[in-house]
């Protein structure tokens, strides 16, 4: 501990970063009694989904079954009664998307998000990067961030490592592995950005006729009318591979992959594009980071003058928003008890120490290929839903940290099923209880009683799909 550091606060849980998996562990964290403060690097939560416009949300489901509830369920609802979101869309097909999305709206999202965690009793300290980890011994006292009152200490009993990077994790001694193993190299980085005054019926309609001149495409539908202020039509889009190709040789279109994925939005008329790829550049090296986002944002310029000249439909369209940071997939494995495999993920497999559970297609943009599913990346999508067990979330040899979200002890294959929302919620919800139950018992996250964790997420309407576990193979 740093002694001449002055401390901010004392806490039972220290949650540090307010993404989906954050956002979800400090509420569920605070609702099993314990006192809970939230970290975040901005002045708003959400993560990904509000600071670098990554969005729809991705499956809560598994083909017509929801896996994905609790409080990430509630968090939908919340912004469905406040007229931020279409609620869960089914997607047909559901290749390159998964089963179903739900469309939100960014703002909305950020004030539903602050509701939740004050209502939950959540003690929030934004504008705070988390720059170190309080170590003392093998074991984390707690995160050291910079912020407007200059360098803090926040403490707490257990702390939540919800950076995304596993930055706490890494700086407390953790066994870390970056991207995959056999050349340390990580999923591409994305800057989403949106064009608006999109004639978006010319757009379907070329989509429509031209089925030869994309990888994949899909629409989505609700199962209950929409509400009349929101968009009534959505789609998903892979290609334009003709007037891409052209424009690429004519050195019309600078971009980091040979199609354009693109998609509606809950407005009509306003189209979001993920379509920009920033590949072999580390987004936990500042040099590496800063690169990404000067190299995402020339991409997606570049990309929205291509859609104004080659795409039908975007003749007068104009950007009309930009991440506020470039989006990352992947980074740091923390090694924990458990490493979750791709056969794990695959096969479906059940264990006993079950804290969420994923669902999602193992999706892997390819580090080095620009090209899509058809040229080098990777969808397979699991024979069942699998479990994530608490043993993933505990890292080997360093005490009083949890882990959550895209960091948590997973090879690169099973990263690409997990990392996804809908399932980083699930994890995050896990993480919470297992980091309260651990603070308010007085024993080590490792040593938690799993029946305690398993009863608290029911009781907060988690699914774990319990029934018939105990036939299943014991953990190893």
């Amino acid at each position: 501990m740093n002694i001449d550091m002055p401390i901010h606060s004392q806490s039972d849980v220290v949650v540090a970063g307010g993404g989906p998996s954050g956002l979800v562990a400090a509420i569920a964290s605070a609702r099993a009694g314990a006192k809970t403060t939230l970290v975040e690097q901005y002045g708003f939560l959400g993560g990904m989904a509000t600071a670098a416009s990554v969005g729809p949300f991705s499956p809560f489901h598994y083909d017509d079954q929801q896996i994905t509830m609790g409080i990430p369920q509630e968090l939908v609802e919340r912004l469905m009664a406040a007229g931020g979101s279409t609620g869960h869309l089914k997607c047909v097909p559901e290749y390159g998307s998964g089963s179903y999305m739900a469309y939100f709206d960014r703002e909305v999202y950020k004030q539903v998000a602050f509701e939740m965690v004050q209502e939950a009793g959540v003690r929030l300290l934004l504008h705070s990067f988390v720059g170190g980890t309080v170590v003392e011994g093998n074991r984390v006292r707690g995160i050291q961030v910079a912020n407007k009152s200059g360098f803090l200490q926040v403490l707490g009993k257990v702390t939540v490592d919800a950076t995304g990077d596993g930055d706490v994790s890494a700086r407390g001694g953790c066994q870390v592995q970056w991207g995959r193993q056999s050349d340390n190299l990580g999923q591409p980085m994305t800057m989403f950005f949106e064009m608006a005054n999109v004639d978006t019926e010319k757009l379907r309609a070329y989509i429509a006729a031209h089925p030869e001149d994309f990888e994949w495409t899909s629409t989505l539908h609700s199962r209950t009318p929409l509400p009349k202020h929101l968009n009534q039509h959505y789609f998903v889009a892979q290609g334009f591979r003709k007037a891409a190709a052209e424009a690429m040789a004519k050195g019309e279109l600078h971009l980091g992959r040979d199609t354009v994925l693109l998609q509606s939005t809950m407005r009509e008329g306003m189209i979001v594009f993920n379509s920009t790829r920033v590949g072999k550049l580390k987004g936990t090296d500042v040099d590496d980071f800063t690169k990404a986002e000067i190299e995402g944002r020339k991409q997606a310029m570049s990309l929205a003058a291509f859609a104004k000249k080659y795409i039908p439909g975007f003749e007068h369209a104009y950007v009309c928003s930009t991440g506020a940071q470039i989006g990352v997939r992947e980074s740091r494995h923390v090694i924990g008890e458990h490493v979750l495999t791709q056969d794990d993920v695959v096969e479906g497999r059940r264990f006993r120490d079950v804290v969420a559970r994923g669902f999602f297609p193992v999706d892997i943009h390819s580090p080095t290929s620009g090209g899509g599913y058809a040229g080098g990346s990777t969808w397979i999508k699991p024979k069942a839903p699998y479990d994530i067990p608490m043993r993933c979330l505990i890292p080997k040899g360093v005490d009083g940290l949890v882990m959550t979200g895209r960091n948590i002890s997973a090879a690169h294959e099973a990263h690409g099923s997990l990392r996804v929302q809908g399932t980083v919620f699930a994890i995050g919800h896990g993480s919470g209880v297992v980091a309260a139950t651990a603070a308010l018992t007085g024993v080590e996250p490792r040593h938690v009683d799993i029946h305690k964790v398993q009863k608290t997420l029911l009781a907060q309407r988690a699914n774990l799909e319990l029934e018939g576990l105990a036939l299943a193979p014991a953990a190893d």
